[in-house]
């Protein structure tokens, strides 16, 4: 079967036999996944019952903050390091998320100047509800792939993602 990627490596050769496209065959594939499923994610949040949740960036901040563990509490700095996604805009997330009554924000005891981030009851109660739904999803995401196929992928793309990160700096 052949795919998106592959007609463009197709049109490539044509257009440009000398050129090497075969980089986009693994890059071009992970952008397009991730455009998906992001996408089908956002798609599941919106129809998800209990209180709302605007995208999967403001998602993350939530998930990050249950992951943490009682008191599900942790600075912005802390939790921008803890996000699967970019720590840009975490300003407005919490923002919106604090608007919305999934989290408050307050003085830290131990230092006036910073602030911590904490997940109202509310908002762990509702985490709690729909967190075994959210992994099932992902589950059926990867039902093309057999347990031994998503973990030699899992290997493979931390790999990448290990390499990728020792050179985020810009340095190489």
């Amino acid at each position: 079967m052949e795919d998106a990627i592959d007609r463009a490596a197709r049109e490539w050769a044509s257009a440009w036999p000398r050129l090497d496209t075969s980089p986009s065959d693994v890059l071009a594939r992970i952008q397009r996944l991730s455009q998906l499923i992001d996408e089908q994610q956002n798609r599941r949040l919106r129809r998800r019952s209990g209180m709302t949740v605007a995208n999967l960036g403001d998602f993350d901040v939530l998930r990050a903050l249950r992951r943490a563990g009682p008191p599900y509490a942790l600075t912005p700095t802390q939790l921008r390091q803890a996000m699967l996604v970019s720590g840009a805009g975490l300003t407005g997330r919490l923002k919106r998320l604090e608007d919305e009554g999934w989290i408050t924000r307050s003085a830290s005891p131990q230092d006036g100047r910073s602030t911590v981030v904490r997940l109202t009851p509310e908002g762990v109660a509702d985490l709690d509800r729909d967190l075994d739904d959210h992994f099932a999803f992902e589950a059926r995401l990867l039902k093309s792939l057999n347990a031994g196929e998503q973990q030699d992928l899992a290997g493979k793309l931390r790999q990448l993602l290990l390499a990728l990160d020792e050179h985020a700096d810009g340095t190489s």
